[in-house]
Parts: structure tokens; C-alpha cells; sequence
């Protein structure tokens, strides 16, 4: 029989190392940096040189942490999903297994105990 959630776990996989990807691609890199510049450049104008810089390195590390623990925390939930959902399938699978063999068991059961009035 096949597995009627494989495809459900290879979209929640291939989604998974998508949003990874996307999460530590060079894109939200050069957004992370373009923001820290901005923030920066106001912090400079703000406060001094000394307090944005510190500020700017701070707010750099801090946004590639966030980034990457969202992707890897999502990742992580798209996985149990689907291996919580395959899970739950393969046990109605194994139930109605049961049901089916009770089923024919029975009818079996059925069929000899009539052939047996019959005949007597």
C-alpha cells in the first residue's frame, strides 16, 4: 500500500529548506545590513559614533540570530507536522486493517456455521 503521507512530508521538507534558504540567503543578508545602515546612519545622527556602532553590531547579530532561528524553528514545526500526521494515518491504517480482518473472519465464520445447518 502506499503511503498516503510521503507527499505530505516531502512538501512540508522541500518548504522547510525553502524557507531556510530564504531565510539565510544573501537577500535578507543585504536587507539585514541595509536596515542596520539606516538605523545607524539615525543613531549616528542621534546619539554619536560611538553608541551607533556598538548599536549597529548589535542589531546586525541580532537580526541574523532572529532570522535564523525562525528558519530553523519553522523547519522544525514542518517536520513534526508531517510526522505527526503520518503518524496518525499509519494507526487508521492499522485500525481499519483490524476492522477489515474481524470483518472477514466473521463472514468466514458465517459462511461454514450456514454450510454446517445445511448439511445437517
Amino acid at each position: 500500500m502506499q503511503n498516503l503521507t510521503q507527499p505530505f512530508v516531502n512538501l512540508s521538507a522541500a518548504n522547510a529548506e525553502l524557507i531556510t534558504r530564504f531565510a539565510q540567503s544573501a537577500e535578507m543578508a543585504e536587507l539585514a545590513n541595509a536596515s542596520a545602515q539606516k538605523y545607524f546612519e539615525l543613531a549616528q545622527k542621534t546619539f554619536g559614533a560611538v553608541a551607533a556602532s556598538e548599536a549597529h553590531a548589535d542589531l546586525v547579530r541580532s537580526l541574523t540570530e532572529n532570522y535564523s532561528t525562525f528558519a530553523r524553528e519553522h523547519a522544525q514545526s514542518l517536520f513534526g507536522l508531517a510526522a505527526e500526521g503520518q503518524a496518525q494515518i499509519q494507526d487508521a491504517t492499522a485500525r481499519l486493517t483490524e476492522v477489515a480482518q474481524a470483518a472477514a473472519a466473521t463472514v468466514s465464520e458465517s459462511v461454514r456455521t450456514a454450510g454446517q445447518t445445511q448439511s445437517a
